[in-house]
C-alpha cells in the first residue's frame, strides 16, 4: 500500500514538472509570436506618428483638445480598430497638407493632425500593458518609442529632397508620408488584434496563457480617477513630462537651426541631425537591457541618464560654433540621452498602474502634460537670440535638472511600501481594482 502511495505521489510530481515545462514552452512561443506581429505594428505606428508630426503650437492645441474624449474612446472602441482608424485618418490629413496654399489652411490641417494623433500614445501604452508583462514592457517601449523616426526621418527627408518633379519638395514629403500612413492603417486593421484573447496567430492554449501571464482587467464599475490624482507618483510624472516635453520641443524644433549654424548645407543639416537619434536608440537599448537583468533600477537609470543630456546642452551653450564645431556638435548628439528617462518613465507608468480605468486616465494625462510642455517649449527660443538661443538653452538646462530630480523623487516612493510590494518577477493578475484597493498584493517596480 505504501509503495502505491509513493508511486502515485511520484507520478503526480512528475506530471506537475511536465506541466511547468510545457507552460514555459508555450509562453516562449507566445512571446515570440507577439514580438513578431504586435511589436512591429506598434513600432510602425509610433514611427509614422513622429515622422508626420509638425511640432508647432497649433498641432499640440488640437492634440490637447482631443485628449479627454480619448479617455472615453479607449474604453468603448476595440483597441486595434481604434489605432488603425486613427492611423488611416491622420494619414489622409497629412496628404491634405500638400494642397494647402495659405496660413489658414495650414493651421486648420495642423490642428486636425493634432486631434487625430492625440490618442496614439495612450493607445500604445495600453497595447504595451495588454501584451507584455512588467519585465518585458521596458525593452519593447524602448524599441517602439520615437527612435526609428529620428534615425530614418532625416535620411528619408534627404532622399525625398532629391526628387526632381513638378511639385515642390515639401509636397512630396507630405504625400509620401501620408500615403504610407494610410496604408499602415489598413495593415494594422487586419493584423493587430484588439487583445491577446482575439489574437489570430495564437492557439487556444496560448490565448489562455496570455490571460494568465499579463494582468487582465475588466471594465470599471466606478470612477477611479480621484485615487490616481491622490497618488504622489502621478504628480511626479506630471512634472517630469512637462519638463521633458519642453526639452523635446527645443530639440525637435531648433536642432536643425543649431546644426545649420555650423555651416552645413540645408540637405546635409537634415542628415547631421540623424546621429542624435542613434545615440538615443543605443542608450535606450543598453539601459533597458540592464534594467531587464537587474531588478528595480529603472529610477536609478532615469536619474543617471539625464546628466549626459544636460552636459550636451552646456557644451552647445558654452562652445564657439565656428572654432569648436566638432565639440559643439558632439553636445548636440549627447542631448539624445533626453529620451532615455522618458522611456523609463513610460514603462514605470504602465507597470505601476493596476486598474484598466486608471491606466487609461493616467496614459491620457501623460499625453496632456506632453502637449502642454511642447506648447510651452518653443516660447523660450526667441528669434532675436539666434543662433545661441540663450533663454531656450537655459530653459533646457533647468528641465534636464528637473528630469533627474523627479527620478529621485519617484524612486523614493518605494520606501513607503513593504518589500513584498516591490516587483521581483512577473505581474499580478487582478480585476479592475485600483492600486490602493490591491495595495497589499500589488507589486510595484522602481
Amino acid at each position: 500500500m505504501d509503495m502505491k502511495i509513493v508511486q502515485s505521489s511520484t507520478n503526480v510530481h512528475e506530471q506537475r514538472i511536465g506541466d511547468v515545462v510545457d507552460q514555459k514552452s508555450i509562453e516562449r512561443r507566445l512571446l515570440m509570436k507577439t514580438d513578431a506581429v504586435v511589436l512591429p505594428l506598434i513600432v510602425l505606428t509610433s514611427t509614422l506618428a513622429f515622422l508626420d508630426k509638425l511640432a508647432r503650437a497649433i498641432f499640440y492645441l488640437g492634440y490637447l483638445v482631443m485628449e479627454m474624449p480619448t479617455v472615453w474612446l479607449l474604453t468603448k472602441v476595440p483597441l486595434g480598430s481604434y489605432i488603425s482608424g486613427t492611423l488611416f485618418t491622420w494619414g489622409g490629413v497629412v496628404c491634405c497638407m500638400a494642397a494647402c496654399s495659405n496660413f489658414a489652411g495650414l493651421a486648420t490641417v495642423r490642428f486636425l493632425l493634432g486631434v487625430f494623433e492625440a490618442g496614439i500614445l495612450p493607445a500604445l501604452l495600453l497595447v504595451n500593458s495588454l501584451w507584455y508583462t512588467k519585465r518585458e514592457q521596458l525593452l519593447r517601449t524602448a524599441l517602439w518609442y520615437n527612435t526609428f523616426a529620428g534615425i530614418f526621418g532625416g535620411i528619408l527627408n534627404f532622399a525625398v529632397g532629391k526628387i526632381d518633379g513638378p511639385l515642390s519638395t515639401w509636397k512630396y514629403i507630405f504625400l509620401i508620408y501620408g500615403s504610407v500612413t494610410m496604408a499602415a492603417g489598413i495593415l494594422v486593421f487586419f493584423a493587430l488584434p484588439d487583445d491577446p484573447g482575439h489574437a489570430w496567430f495564437s492557439t487556444k492554449d496560448e490565448k489562455d496563457l496570455a490571460r494568465i501571464r499579463v494582468s487582465k482587467t475588466r471594465a470599471a464599475t466606478r470612477d477611479k480617477n480621484r485615487e490616481a490624482i491622490a497618488d504622489p507618483k502621478y504628480w511626479c510624472v506630471a512634472v517630469f513630462v512637462i519638463a521633458q516635453s519642453i526639452t523635446n520641443a527645443g530639440i525637435t524644433d531648433f536642432n536643425p537651426l543649431i546644426i545649420a549654424d555650423y555651416g552645413f548645407s540645408k540637405s546635409k543639416t537634415t542628415l547631421m541631425a540623424t546621429p542624435q537619434a542613434g545615440v538615443a536608440f543605443v542608450a535606450q537599448v543598453v539601459c533597458t537591457a540592464l534594467a531587464y537583468f537587474v531588478p528595480n533600477i529603472r529610477c536609478v537609470l532615469w536619474t543617471l541618464s539625464s546628466p549626459p543630456a544636460l552636459a550636451g546642452a552646456i557644451m552647445i551653450h558654452m562652445l564657439n560654433a565656428a572654432s569648436e564645431r566638432d565639440a559643439s556638435l558632439a553636445g548636440v548628439y549627447l542631448m539624445g540621452f533626453y529620451n532615455v528617462p522618458w522611456v523609463l518613465m513610460l514603462s514605470l507608468q504602465s507597470s505601476n498602474t493596476a486598474s484598466a480605468t486608471r491606466k487609461s486616465f493616467v496614459s491620457v494625462s501623460v499625453a496632456i502634460f506632453y502637449a502642454v510642455g511642447n506648447i510651452i517649449g518653443p516660447q523660450f527660443f526667441r528669434s532675436s537670440q539666434a543662433p545661441k538661443y540663450g533663454l531656450g538653452i537655459g530653459a533646457m538646462l533647468c528641465c534636464f535638472a528637473i528630469m533627474a530630480a523627479t527620478g529621485v523623487v519617484y524612486g523614493d516612493q518605494r520606501y513607503g511600501q513593504s518589500d513584498s510590494q516591490i516587483e521581483l518577477d512577473e505581474s499580478l493578475q487582478v480585476e479592475d481594482l485600483t492600486d490602493f484597493e490591491v495595495e497589499k498584493s500589488f507589486r510595484y517596480v522602481y
